[in-house]
């Protein structure tokens, strides 16, 4: 992972970590999930030290369900060198409505990721594939085996044109793709990497306030209106929402395949 800099690249990141994690309930029942320990830190301590390190000053944590135990661990930001603030969910507004609701006090284009998934991709290669396409929102992508499809469908499968634009999303596509430079071999799939650079006008369909999913009721809109860039990377990537999955992240902290 290399570090990014760019004078005209968005210094503001906003996570979402208003999750209940219903599904890791079973590993982690007393705290939300961004708090969940691997390798005795919380996850929430890998994402801001992957932000600094990208070059992101300021984080907005978008909190609900015990955020108060959020802001009692990450406080202030100060360790990681970023300004952190916090927006208190009073009632779950989805990814979307979140994501609105946060961005309120936000000057011009910001990046936004999930607070359950670490995805290590240049930012910086991600807002200049945003610039590129003059989008209005640009969204990581990563590829998976076909065959693997079955344990990622859940994330959204993506369709891409030969011009970067993302034209659709897929539940489960089948394995009959033509080859692109995008989505490597025709048995990969292009599935959505869970970190955003967006403008208030990709927003701005939802009102403030409103119960709304980014992935089903904003991107496919934008899709469909050729609003919606897609830049593919690589990168370490995990996804902590099942205990079998941060027990996984913690084997590969331990094992080296995974480093901050």
């Amino acid at each position: 992972m290399q570090t990014n800099s760019s004078q005209d690249m968005p210094e503001k990141a906003i996570i979402l970590a208003g999750g209940f994690g219903t599904r890791l309930r079973p590993a982690v029942d007393d705290r939300p999930k961004v708090l969940a320990p691997a390798a005795g830190k919380p996850f929430i301590e890998y994402l801001l030290a992957y932000l600094e390190y990208q070059g992101i000053k300021h984080v907005i944590l978008s909190v609900g369900y015990l955020g108060e135990l959020v802001q009692a661990e990450v406080g202030s930001g100060s360790r990681w060198g970023l300004v952190i603030e916090y927006v208190i969910e009073k009632e779950p507004l989805g990814t979307g409505g979140a994501l609105k609701y946060s961005s309120l006090g936000v000057q011009g284009p910001f990046f936004a990721l999930n607070g359950d998934t670490l995805f290590q991709v240049s930012l910086l290669k991600l807002w200049q594939c945003h610039k590129n396409h003059r989008a209005i929102a640009t969204m990581s992508l990563r590829t998976i085996p076909w065959v693997k499809l079955d344990d990622y469908h859940q994330r959204g499968c993506v369709t891409m044109d030969s011009y970067g634009n993302i034209r659709g999303f897929d539940e489960k596509p089948g394995p009959a793709r033509d080859p692109s430079p995008f989505s490597g071999s025709p048995d990969d799939i292009l599935t959505n990497g869970g970190i955003y650079v967006l403008t208030h006008e990709a927003l701005a369909s939802l009102e403030t306030g409103q119960v709304a999913s980014i992935e089903r009721d904003v991107f496919p809109a934008l899709a469909a209106k050729g609003q919606l860039a897609g830049c593919l990377q690589s990168g370490y990537f995990i996804d902590i929402g099942t205990p079998q999955s941060l027990a996984l992240f913690e084997l590969d902290i331990r094992n080296g395949i995974f480093t901050a």
